[in-house]
């Protein structure tokens, strides 16, 4: 068989139980016939370049696929990125994560039953098309600090302090053998959002933002969260906008300015049927409104409390005063099922 395909997976993760994972991804792809090679991911960011070297070194590769979570996704498509092959490699998706917002953005879970049906997804060859946005992240006196390519959400305020806390626990509990076995992700999750929100009860961080959407100027006062999203899925189960699409251009924008709006959004959102929102709005009850951009500026105000914390497709990122987000249309090929494809018009 041809090699073709660049299997992209991290075999020491969840204390090496991912091995027996990608030994299994391997022998399912052998037996549909796609031709394949392994490279193992590195620490710090190091894969982004792993899999740009392997797609520049070798023409015959037109598909790397991501095996692991959001933010394995985030590095192989950045690799992908500055191979300088866009145009001509395709991601593909064996997703394991916690989250899993981009597999199951496109249909696709994450469980061990699932990866069957994910690889036979791989050989049908279904395409769809997905957003990249740029992300400038500036400090105050005008200087970049940091730039990055962002594919699924970026977050400032509680949701990021979130994930501070639950990669703070991931490190204890890591050196603890018996606790690890059973205190999964899932776990710890809960675990540092439970401590988060109950520590916004004595200092909730609030934060005050201006929000210059494609030339547009909004101001958001008192905010305890602001999301950006690129793909559908948030939190592995929250869809903001159904409207939205993965190839239009363009990013949500969503703010919420307290528990309250958290959890009137969470309501409609499991309703579905719009009558939700009609029975909060008859009580007093609005949440705040999203909004749609393809060129989005950030101008954060701290308030007093807690330092506004940041974090781009699953991973902490510096909080600075100024960012801007530049949406890249349909940058990258995706393989998705067969109803996705046309879904996103491909």
């Amino acid at each position: 068989m041809s090699e073709r395909y660049l299997l992209v997976g991290n075999p020491t993760a969840q204390s090496g139980k991912n091995a027996a994972r990608i030994t299994e991804a391997a022998r399912l792809l052998d037996e549909a016939g796609l031709g394949h090679r392994l490279l193992a991911t590195a620490p710090a960011g190091g894969t982004v370049a792993l899999v740009a070297a392997a797609l520049a070194a070798d023409p015959a590769l037109d598909t790397a696929i991501y095996m692991g979570g959001d933010g394995t996704f985030a590095e192989v498509a950045k690799g992908i990125l500055a191979s300088g092959r866009a145009a001509g490699v395709r991601l593909g998706m064996l997703p394991t994560g916690t989250a899993n917002d981009q597999g199951k953005s496109f249909g696709l879970g994450a469980g061990d039953v699932d990866l069957p049906r994910n690889v036979r997804v791989l050989g049908e060859n279904h395409e769809a098309r997905l957003d990249a946005g740029r992300l400038t992240a500036r400090d105050a006196a005008g200087a970049v600090v940091r730039e990055d390519w962002l594919f699924d959400s970026a977050g400032w305020g509680i949701s990021p302090r979130v994930l501070s806390l639950r990669n703070e626990d991931r490190k204890a509990i890591g050196a603890i053998p018996l606790v690890r076995d059973v205190w999964r992700d899932q776990l710890v999750y809960a675990g540092a959002l439970l401590r988060t929100f109950l520590g916004s009860y004595v200092d909730d961080g609030k934060f005050d933002v201006r929000v210059t959407a494609d030339g547009a100027t909004h101001e958001w006062r008192g905010l305890t969260d602001l999301v950006v999203k690129g793909t559908r899925i948030y939190g592995g189960l929250w869809v903001f906008d159904p409207a939205a699409r993965p190839d239009d251009g363009r990013f949500e924008v969503i703010p919420f300015a307290g528990k309250r709006d958290w959890i009137s959004k969470a309501i409609v959102h499991l309703d579905g049927s719009g009558t939700a929102a009609e029975a909060l709005a008859a009580v007093g009850v609005r949440h705040s409104e999203n909004l749609s951009a393809a060129t989005i500026e950030l101008d954060f105000d701290e308030q007093p409390g807690q330092p506004l914390a940041a974090q781009i497709d699953g991973e902490e990122f510096p909080a600075t005063p100024h960012v801007r987000i530049d949406v890249h249309a349909r940058a990258l090929r995706l393989v998705v099922p067969k109803e996705y494809a046309a879904e996103a018009g491909a």
